[in-house]
């Protein structure tokens, strides 16, 4: 009811209050939607899992990992938490394993996403002399949770429940369960964004052979009358699922040092921007500072020691490898691993692209850290041809309300260059729901504020590739030579219904989004990073990287390669759901299923095979 209530409360304010602009939750996840097929476990056996069990995600992106779980409803990922204990959370919500909203979703809460373990000796323990567990050896499972993060808060009636199995009794017994309520009111009650719950294990039926736990989700979903609406909501993330003996009330973590914050990029305002920019100014590009926090999860002061390594992955030169720092973290404390200047700046042979891969870790030898995928971060440095704020993943939706609202997006240029498309990452809306036409438009630049209107295509419509959550590339009729300096990047929609943006929660730049409603520009109240990208330089396609090591995959073989125009060219591989055609450029020619094609012109291309396996091939 309440959140009816709350739908034509919104629905009021959408209609009758000045225009404006609003975040909204996803409909569907975007991994997992086109890549259910391939990440879902096909391993029907049931794994059995041993004392002390310390679960952390800090590694997985997609399902829940099957050492340890049966299910494949919950995602795994480092999007959706907020000040997460330890990188790496699994988020409950109300999308189904292939990424889209239950079909039997409605507005009273239903049961949603399952979490559910493998089996667990509870009957003996089998670290030094193996023996009987009994209730005397104090178990207790533990685990930490945090409703909405950076998602929708579920409402007072959803929930999120625990549930340990009664093998006697061929049932599910409820443990524990807790009511939705927002963040901001969840760290109004307990003082942190992040809790810990402590359930001991006080009865004989759960000390068998095959314990099993679950979490499950009661969610529920918005009306449906305006498509931005009916959308993914009721989010809650778990972290460091725990359960050992010999524990008492107060021992509510394992014994952990571990990363808790993410870092994107060491550049100072992108994620990405083309090599030949970057070149053009790259000190003033690269970040001056960072500080990326960890903790000390342990009762004893440790010696931490910080560690830094940045290789180009063209293979040239050695890699960038500072000093080791090391310092001294007092129990259960959280510090920084900062550097107040990196005497680094990125460089390699290649003028017009470049990637690097870059790894922050954090080791110590004072306690036995068991929990090391935590201890390390990494990430890739991209410069290929097109600029981007955003990580790649949406984690809500970006939209306007009114007629003619305008939408800005500033970038700059370190030297001449040309604009030859824009790519933006449009949500999907409910499939009854026709998109309203935009105009795209490029501005330049006056007193720090979108100005005169430079080039502009009328009647555009939000589009998708067959599979959804990717960019779309709009190419521009004619290419735009744009001076070094400012440029805006945007749209105008038409109706007063919105369009729907990828809007990622993780990078912020609110201060380079500017909206326009009623003759004002403002800048954007909401932290975040539009997924909107200009593409400039020589091609309007993104540059697709290509690593080396994916040209050499055992069982998969593309022969002949080399080939001439107009031969055969055969896939010898396992099984093959699709593959895809791209031009050097990464402009898409044809798609197929079949095992043999051909080539009627010369040149470099590459085969995505299953959407994760590259291979180049070249025609003469």
């Amino acid at each position: 009811m309440k959140k009816i209530i709350n739908f034509i409360l919104l629905l009021i304010f959408y209609t009758t209050l000045i225009s404006q602009e609003f975040i909204v939750p996803l409909n569907y996840n975007p991994h997992l939607i086109n890549n259910h097929s391939k990440n879902e476990s096909k391993n029907t056996t049931i794994n059995t899992l041993n004392l002390p069990i310390k679960i952390d995600v800090a590694d997985y992106f997609g399902y829940p990992p099957s050492e340890y779980f049966t299910d494949s409803t919950a995602f795994c990922n480092n999007e959706f938490g907020f000040y997460p204990f330890t990188i790496g959370v699994i988020t409950l919500d109300a999308l189904d394993k292939n990424g889209q909203i239950y079909e039997h979703a409605q507005y009273t809460p239903f049961p949603a996403d399952t979490l559910t373990s493998c089996y667990i000796r509870l009957d003996s323990f089998f670290v030094g002399i193996p023996h009987s567990l009994h209730i005397s050896d104090s178990l207790y499972f533990s685990f930490a949770f945090q409703p909405q993060g950076l998602g929708d808060a579920p409402e007072t009636n959803d929930s999120l429940i625990l549930e340990f199995y009664d093998n006697e009794n061929d049932m599910w017994e409820k443990v524990w369960a807790c009511q939705g309520t927002s963040l901001q009111n969840f760290i109004d009650s307990f003082g942190k964004p992040w809790k810990v719950i402590m359930i001991p294990i006080k009865d004989d039926k759960f000390l068998t052979s095959q314990f099993r736990f679950r979490f499950r989700n009661l969610a529920s979903i918005a009306n449906n009358q305006i498509p931005n609406w009916n959308s993914n909501g009721d989010i809650w993330n778990i972290d460091y699922i725990y359960i050992n003996k010999n524990r008492h009330w107060h021992d509510t973590l394992p014994v952990d040092i571990a990363f808790r914050g993410q870092i994107y990029s060491l550049l100072k305002k992108y994620v990405s921007m083309p090599w030949k920019q970057f070149l053009a100014n790259a000190d003033e590009e690269m970040i001056t500072n960072f500080s990326i926090p960890y903790t000390n999860f342990s009762d004893q002061t440790c010696n931490i020691t910080e560690y830094i390594e940045i290789i180009d992955l063209a293979n040239v030169g050695a890699p960038y490898q500072p000093s080791l720092s090391a310092l001294n973290v007092p129990p259960y404390t959280d510090t920084v691993f900062t550097r107040f200047t990196l005497p680094y700046t990125f460089n390699t042979i290649s003028d017009s692209t470049a990637e690097f891969k870059i790894t922050f870790a954090i080791n110590t030898a004072t306690i036995p850290d068991t929990l090391n995928q935590n201890d390390t971060i990494k990430i890739y440095q991209r410069f290929y041809n097109y600029y981007a704020y955003d990580n790649g993943f949406p984690t809500a939706g970006y939209c306007l309300s009114g007629y003619d609202a305008k939408l800005a997006y500033k970038f700059e240029l370190n030297v001449p260059d040309t604009i030859r498309s824009i790519e933006f990452f449009f949500n999907s809306l409910s499939s009854f729901i026709d998109y309203n036409y935009f105009r795209l438009i490029i501005w330049d630049d006056i007193n720090g504020k979108p100005g005169n209107i430079i080039y502009q295509e009328e009647k555009l419509l939000p589009q998708h590739y067959e599979d959804l959550g990717k960019f779309y590339n709009f190419i521009l009729n004619e290419p735009v030579a744009l001076p070094s300096g400012v440029f805006y990047v945007g749209f105008m929609q038409y109706q007063s219904s919105s369009l729907n943006i990828g809007f990622d929660g993780n990078n912020d730049a609110h201060n380079n989004i500017f909206y326009n409603v009623d003759g004002i520009w403002r800048n954007s109240q909401y932290s975040g990073a539009l997924m909107i990208r200009p593409i400039v330089g020589n091609s309007p396609y993104p540059y697709i990287y290509v690593p080396e090591h994916l040209n050499n995959k055992p069982k998969i073989n593309i022969y002949p390669n080399p080939a001439y125009t107009n031969s055969t060219i055969y896939i010898d591989a396992p099984f093959i759901d699709y593959w895809e055609l791209y031009d050097v450029n990464g402009k898409f020619i044809t798609k197929s299923k079949d095992h043999s094609f051909n080539i009627n012109q010369p040149g470099f291309y590459i085969i995505k095979i299953n959407g994760n396996e590259f291979f180049k091939l070249i025609i003469y």
